[in-house]
């Protein structure tokens, strides 16, 4: 099955942006988070995300390239569930991770919430392709078999 999720361009910079697209949270919140390419692992932001989630292993150091690298203090977790456009998912692994630098960041540009970045994990296993020109993002998902 193919979703197309509506995104939208953010110039953070000028000719600088980041992509976004809208999640809601257990059936409940709503929130912008940032597709990062480079991220390999999907964040949430800890302040925004603990009560939809389970953690299954706190560290230290939990291994990670993008905005978040070199950061600590960070939980795996399971969060119930997630919807970005018509998709949704339940039981998705993630990383809680405070995100108060980047929120600081957002609030001097255009006074955006970021609940997180969804990265290379996410990415890659829903096959995921950016359309600029169309602003969508697209998912693959396998049928699964009766």
């Amino acid at each position: 099955m193919k979703y197309e999720i509506p995104i939208s361009l953010v110039e953070i910079e000028k000719n600088n942006y980041h992509l976004f697209v809208s999640i809601i949270f257990n059936d409940e919140e709503t929130g912008d988070i940032i597709i990062d390419t480079g991220a390999s692992k999907t964040i949430f932001d800890t302040n925004r995300l603990k009560k939809y989630s389970k953690i299954i292993e706190h560290s230290e150091e939990i291994r990670s390239s993008g905005i978040n690298a070199n950061l600590t203090d960070t939980q795996l977790v399971t969060v119930n569930k997630i919807q970005i456009g018509d998709f949704s998912i339940k039981n998705f692994k993630a990383v809680l991770l405070n995100l108060d630098h980047i929120n600081s960041l957002y609030a001097d540009i255009n006074n955006k919430k970021i609940w997180g970045l969804l990265g290379g994990d996410f990415l890659n296993k829903y096959k995921a392709k950016i359309d600029y020109e169309k602003k969508l993002l697209t998912l693959k998902v396998k049928n699964k078999k009766p």
